[in-house]
């Protein structure tokens, strides 16, 4: 789990999802009955603490909001992202999607490099739920693959996704809030944690995030989230499961109407298939500044204490990030250093993202595009851990969608990956792939009073 304490609600993941069967999904409920709480990559979510603008002022309708990472939502989708038309108090809104895809390294793996192109049949659902007091939205598509030069991979349950968030305004100072992503894949770094991969392989990821925000006073509030996080691969091949526990509690002073001071505590717990469990301890100070109308700056850091095996480590944690509100959309820069699970690697890492976020919801009616560029690298907490791990990533997100008539949209994404693995990492496996899909859907809105 990430532990920060930051302007804003994000995670890092992949731009398109999976897809998972019914006996995946009964396994993720049932985990998620357990646990109650999140998880995802094997990155949580956090719950960020957003003080007000002044100190007599109401702090923004229902505060900050957990939700799935923008990368979470596959383009089918993706308009879930958007401001929803007000139609009416609740929203369901049925669509098909047929799409085209060149994938010039279907195996996720430079030497065993294959290309082609694969036609989906796309079949998804979206709620839109809008009260006064609650909001709720989600979707559910899930896809069949036609491939057009390996054809053994054809799959009519090749991806699946699941996302949702929703919050409950309780009283006007206190709102409570969830998030869930699942998706089921046979790309590992579309789902897994900061888009590690180990190559081609069934897997399925699920992120349950419940939290609350409590404005206690003008200038005091109070943020608390949970996580659990699960990573599962199925039949052969070289991942780790592994489950990732959280807890993260923040609270922040308005020093004056622009600056404000932040405290917090965070705890994982991970536990990886073959490499045995950690604890991480993280307590955070920070500070966040509001440097124009509608541009901030946020900087938190502390130590990160996990105990592994006996052994006690002492490593930097910390996050930065500068988020600008745009007239038709926003922009965010950001950086984080954390201790977590590198995906299928497994084993406890120092890993360092940085990424940048820009949507655009505003530029023109209908028209929706997203850019999502992604840095990682983890390197191994303890150099006796079972497995060594040295790895770093990139990855470039780029998806858009646009409403070409009442009931059909036109959709188009570009996704280039690039991973190296260090001499000294376990696992060797180098990847670079480019993914271009285009498509279009249909889908007719129902919406009830």
């Amino acid at each position: 789990m990430e532990m920060w304490i930051i302007i804003a609600l994000f995670a890092t993941s992949s731009i398109d999802g999976g897809h998972a069967k019914p006996r995946i999904m009964a396994s993720m409920l049932a985990s998620l009955g357990r646990v109650g709480v999140n998880g995802g990559r094997v990155v949580g979510i956090v719950l960020c603490v957003l003080a007000s603008h002044a100190w007599g002022q109401e702090p923004p309708p229902g505060g900050a909001q957990a939700q799935p990472p923008i990368a979470a939502y596959p383009l089918e989708l993706l308009g879930l992202l958007a401001p929803p038309a007000q139609r009416g108090p609740l929203t369901v809104t049925p669509s098909i999607a047929v799409s085209e895809e060149y994938n010039d390294n279907i195996f996720a793996n430079n030497r065993n490099r294959h290309w082609d192109f694969i036609t989906s049949f796309t079949p998804a659902a979206t709620l839109v739920v809008n009260r006064p007091s609650y909001q709720l939205s989600g979707g559910y598509s899930f896809a069949a693959d036609l491939y057009a030069r390996e054809d053994r991979l054809s799959n009519a349950f090749a991806r699946q996704n699941f996302v949702a968030n929703g919050l409950y305004r309780v009283a006007p100072g206190l709102t409570l809030t969830a998030a869930d992503s699942f998706a089921f894949d046979r790309n590992a770094n579309r789902l897994a944690s900061q888009s590690f991969s180990t190559g081609r392989q069934e897997l399925w990821t699920n992120t349950f995030t419940p939290g609350l925000m409590w404005q206690m006073t003008p200038r005091n509030s109070l943020s608390v989230s949970a996580t659990y996080s699960v990573l599962r691969f199925e039949g052969a091949g070289g991942g780790n499961n592994s489950d990732t526990y959280g807890f993260l509690s923040s609270l922040s002073h308005a020093v004056t109407p622009r600056l404000t001071g932040l405290l917090g505590y965070g705890f994982t717990y991970l536990n990886i298939q073959r490499q045995g469990t950690s604890t991480t301890h993280t307590p955070t100070l920070g500070l966040s500044y509001q440097l124009t109308q509608t541009l901030t700056g946020t900087v938190a850091g502390g130590p990160a204490i996990t105990e592994s095996d006996g052994d006690t480590t002492v490593s930097p944690a910390g996050s930065a990030s500068l988020v600008q509100t745009l007239p038709f959309g926003s922009a965010g820069i950001h950086y984080e250093r954390s201790v977590s699970a590198a995906g299928g690697f497994g084993g406890a890492t120092n890993t360092q993202t940085a990424w940048g976020t820009l949507t655009l919801s505003g530029l023109q009616r209908g028209l929706l595009i997203v850019f999502n560029p992604i840095y990682s690298v983890a390197e191994s907490v303890r150099s006796r851990q079972t497995q060594s791990i040295d790895v770093r990533t990139f990855t470039l997100n780029l998806a858009a969608t646009y409403q070409i008539a009442a009931f059909a949209s036109v959709f188009g994404g570009y996704t280039f990956f690039q991973q190296r693995t260090g001499r000294s990492s376990t696992t060797q496996l180098d990847i670079d792939q480019n993914r271009i899909r285009f498509g279009l859907q249909f889908g007719y809105p129902i919406t009830f009073d």
